[in-house]
């Protein structure tokens, strides 16, 4: 799935293409379960995104965001979630579709962003806020102090791994990357929240948000073979964990753990994390 990191780098990548700015001639989704807001309804969603200037690209968590301008100054924002396999994608006007194209936004200048989902999971938003897409979504690691975030983790009781998904606790977090940085602080992914110590929680958001920067600096580097970002995978170097049989810690070579938790699957190592 696309976490944070991989939404940021999309966010930067569509700015450094300068789409703020560009006029939305047209719109085209191939599926209506792909509209959240108007749900399921693709021409409200094309008639109140076409004709728009893009104002600003900006991201919350894992949602992009467009902030678009009608000719009288309006706002209103198109809200992106990619879901499992979403990715966006620049293309000229020579230039063939992605495999999965499930929405096209056709610019002034010929060019076409295009949503590539092989899963249909990614879901599309046209709000008068932000907000609105996302009522509950809780802070970035980012915008809380370790004290902060150390106070709503110990609130509450569930294990620590579900307790990082869980977008209206803190934003922006994901599977793999709560793994790494639960093995970064050598935390068991199965530990309640409320047993763990503030101290110990405070070095978990260290290393949360360590884990996030690290993650969009391999990004940066490494962009696919069209110039888009990388998408995650779980086996590249920026990895401490690989997720995969008979791998070992990195730190004691331990082999590493995997077990379902809440239908999420954690991997650890079983010496290094308590």
């Amino acid at each position: 799935m696309p976490e944070l990191p991989e939404v940021e780098s999309i966010r930067r990548y569509l700015v450094s293409k300068r789409l703020e700015g560009e006029k939305i001639q047209r719109v085209e989704v191939g599926w209506a379960d792909s509209v959240a807001a108007p749900r399921h309804d693709i021409e409200g969603f094309a008639n109140a995104v076409s004709g728009k200037r893009i104002a600003i690209i900006d991201r919350r968590g894992k949602y992009l965001i467009a902030s678009l301008q009608d000719e009288s100054g309006t706002l209103s924002h198109l809200v992106l979630h990619m879901g499992m396999t979403g990715s966006v994608h620049i293309r000229e006007p020579v230039e063939t579709t992605v495999k999965y194209r499930r929405a096209v936004t056709y610019l002034g200048d010929g060019r076409r962003i295009e949503l590539n989902d092989s899963r249909r999971w990614a879901r599309l938003w046209c709000v008068e806020k932000p907000e609105d897409a996302f009522p509950n979504l809780g802070p970035e690691p980012w915008n809380l102090t370790p004290r902060e975030f150390a106070r709503r983790v110990k609130s509450k009781r569930s294990r620590i791994k579900p307790a990082l998904l869980d977008q209206n606790l803190v934003a922006g977090v994901g599977n793999i990357y709560a793994d790494e940085a639960l093995h970064r602080s050598r935390i068991l992914p199965l530990r309640r929240c409320n047993r763990i110590s503030v101290a110990r929680l405070e070095i978990l958001h260290s290393a949360i948000i360590a884990v996030l920067e690290h993650a969009i600096e391999f990004i940066s580097t490494h962009p696919s073979a069209d110039g888009s970002p990388y998408v995650v995978d779980a086996y590249d170097e920026r990895m401490r964990i690989t997720r995969g049989t008979k791998s070992t810690c990195p730190d004691c070579d331990q082999v590493i753990v995997s077990r379902s938790i809440s239908g999420r699957t954690a991997y650890y190592c079983p010496r290094c994390q308590h």
